[in-house]
């Protein structure tokens, strides 16, 4: 896959009275290092915010590095409950993700990712999660 890519990530969130969705189009940079496929973008949030994105990807694990107005780390490998911090202007919070589905189809010009997990904030559920990651070359 060519340096120059477009990331569109659909992230749908279901909590018991409503169902919240997402959809990030954003131009990024890919490259490949130590085996990994590693995409970089922008993404321009509400108040003209921009976060600062970077996905780690391989067959068994995708991980999401987020920084800017701020800070996540997140990890989703199927099967397995994995923990972190969300910090933002408001304070920190304690983030627990439960990977239901991880599936990683990854083409030589493109990559696509479809995930399901349940968010914990604070111990607590909040919602289930499912994204779908398209990761294409840009056309010349």
């Amino acid at each position: 896959m060519k340096a120059d890519i477009r990331v569109i990530v659909k992230g749908v969130q279901q909590y018991a009275d409503y169902i919240d969705e997402i959809v990030t189009n954003a131009i990024g940079k890919y490259s490949i290092v130590n085996g990994l496929h590693i995409v970089e973008y922008r993404e321009l949030c509400k108040g003209g915010h921009i976060i600062e994105n970077k996905l780690v990807i391989s067959n068994k694990s995708v991980c999401l590095y987020r920084s800017g107005s701020l800070f996540s780390e997140m990890s989703f490998i199927e099967g397995e409950c994995t923990e972190s911090d969300y910090i933002n202007t408001d304070g920190e919070l304690n983030v627990k993700i439960k990977t239901l589905f991880y599936h990683p189809t990854i083409g030589d010009n493109n990559i696509h990712i479809e995930l399901n997990y349940d968010l914990f904030i604070n111990n607590q559920f909040l919602s289930n999660n499912s994204l779908t990651i398209f990761i294409n070359e840009m056309a010349l």
